[in-house]
Formats: C-alpha cells, sequence, structure tokens
C-alpha cells in the first residue's frame, strides 16, 4: 500500500504545513473509524486487515511528510496558510478536487 504518486506534488496544498495538516488528519480518520477493508485507486480491495496497513503506511510515511514539507518550504514559502484555516478550504487545480 502506499500514496497516490501525486502526494509529493499536486495532491496537497504547497504549504510546508500540507503534509502534516494531511497525517493529522488520517490519523483522526483511523482513531474514529475502525474499518477492516478498504478499495483503493490502482491497487484495488484489500479484505481485512486494512486498518493495520493503512496505520503502517501512515507511520512509515513521516519522513515523506518532513520531505515534502521542507521542498515546500524552500518553494512556495509566501503561499503559508493558516493552520486554523484547513477545514473551509476549497481545493482546486488538482486531480482529487
Amino acid at each position: 500500500m502506499a500514496f497516490h504518486p501525486s502526494i509529493k506534488n499536486s495532491g496537497l496544498y504547497p504549504t510546508s504545513n500540507a503534509p502534516y495538516l494531511f497525517r493529522d488528519w488520517m490519523r483522526k480518520l483511523l482513531h474514529d473509524w475502525p474499518f477492516e477493508n478498504i478499495c483503493c485507486a490502482h491497487l484495488g480491495i484489500k479484505m481485512g486487515g486494512a486498518h493495520a496497513d493503512v496505520t503502517t503506511l501512515l507511520n512509515n510515511a513521516e519522513p515523506l511528510f518532513a520531505k515534502i514539507s521542507e521542498k515546500n518550504r524552500k518553494k512556495y514559502s509566501e503561499y503559508e496558510i493558516p493552520v486554523d484555516n484547513h477545514s473551509n478550504m476549497n481545493v482546486s487545480d488538482n486531480e482529487y478536487g
């Protein structure tokens, strides 16, 4: 299991805090929802054990989040979005929005 490759470019806002906001959202989702099955784009269906696999993926992605955050900090520092504003953002200019 892996994050979609767009996480490294257009999948998240180009801010240094975006990877951590995404991580924290996923942590909350994992805490609140004890799912066992998942249907993943490009990978198919995982029946049983999906919660553990996503938890492992998230835990192992910490270096990725740090790398994306640093890249965004250097390249897009003037576009920083306040941390307390993320719940009401409009998503545009990416394949998910």
